[in-house]
């Protein structure tokens, strides 16, 4: 240990090829020790900044949030509990269109992850077909 953890200057020459050979594998223990031995910095308040972008489609949005969750947070999305949380964010950061069908969910449908990506893909697929409906209804009311 003190050969390669030494308390005191070890006195160690960079030309000299052995000890430059112990020079580098104290530097990569000293790195390996700082990137393991502080636990990573949770920030949850990053998942709630990401937003759906208008014309941002379902799949894009959920896995920016995926891609989020990883970087900032513990989120394990293997477990059908971390899912759920994520899925109530998608459901919160979603469009507003989006929201509103989701927000009609119930039971587990609620809390299903596929269910809700299914769900917004018929929304944001049927937005162009709304707007033309809306329209119409607007001109009718004018006539």
């Amino acid at each position: 240990l003190e050969q390669n953890f030494p308390s005191g200057d070890p006195q160690w020459d960079p030309n000299n090829t052995e000890h430059r050979r112990r020079l580098n594998r104290y530097q990569k223990w000293v790195l390996y020790g700082i990137k393991h031995a502080i636990p990573r910095a949770l920030n949850w308040s990053k998942l709630y900044e990401v937003k759906q972008g208008k014309n941002e489609s379902p799949s894009v949005f959920l896995e920016k949030l995926k891609e989020t969750a990883r970087k900032y947070t513990d989120l394990k999305l293997e477990t059908e509990t971390k899912q759920q949380q994520l899925a109530l964010i998608f459901m919160g950061q979603s469009a507003p269109d989006i929201k509103r069908k989701l927000q009609k969910l119930e039971g587990e449908d609620s809390k299903n992850l596929n269910k809700m990506l299914e769900v917004t893909w018929k929304v944001y697929n049927n937005r162009e077909k709304e707007e033309q409906q809306r329209k119409e209804k607007k001109d009718k009311s004018r006539e």
